[in-house]
């Protein structure tokens, strides 16, 4: 794995920072029931993808409902805390002392600020770009050229970190090397041609730090 020497950290958030998916499943199983939906845990896993209009409709929820299941399940996972990986909150703060870092996630708007003051994640980042802030969602650029135009960054000085497929092809579509977390749903190949990473601390020697 060869050392990188960015001048700019764009992160993920739920899988790569954030341990988000326990509370998450748990909004979506208060949430799918309200709809006249059963999901088992097996089936959710299967079809899990962190564009969640995506899972709407693998699991045959109909578009018109779509907006009403945003409301219940953001409500419900108002009352559900979630928590940083170990590793994240050291990690960041030594990375912060030497880049400037940006997020870019698909999450809603809403839910991600109160994620990141809730564990004080909101501290580390110069610029949020949710879901909410972009037409087109991952793997869509729109989300990072949004953050590196806000920055005042350039591609090739960049590098986005994440855990899923997804965020590679994102990375891929900004024009931004990749460095892979591999998480609970993707163990990136060993023959892929970017990094990857077990943990977040691992991001420290790759960096030369």
């Amino acid at each position: 794995m060869k050392n990188m020497t960015p001048k700019t950290l764009l992160f993920d958030l739920d899988g790569t920072l954030l341990d988000s998916f326990a509370a998450h499943y748990k909004a979506y199983e208060i949430m799918f029931p309200q709809f006249g939906i059963e999901v088992s845990k097996e089936r959710f896993f299967e079809i899990y993808s962190p564009d969640w209009l995506h899972t709407y409709r693998l699991v045959g929820l109909p578009e018109a409902q779509w907006q009403e299941a945003d409301r219940v399940w953001l409500e419900a996972v108002r009352q559900i805390d979630c928590e940083p990986f170990p590793q994240t909150m050291p990690t960041l703060i030594q990375l912060a002392a030497r880049f400037p870092l940006g997020l870019i996630t698909s999450g809603s708007k809403s839910r991600v600020l109160r994620d990141l003051k809730q564990t004080n994640l909101d501290t580390f980042f110069q610029v949020v770009i949710t879901g909410g802030d972009v037409d087109r969602p991952k793997p869509d650029a729109q989300g990072i050229e949004l953050a590196l135009a806000a920055m005042g960054a350039a591609a090739e000085t960049a590098v986005y970190i994440g855990d899923t497929l997804v965020d590679y092809e994102t990375a891929v579509a900004a024009g931004l090397p990749f460095i892979g977390v591999n998480g609970r749903f993707q163990a990136f190949p060993p023959d892929a041609d970017f990094p990857r990473i077990n943990c977040l601390s691992e991001l420290l020697s790759l960096l030369n730090i």
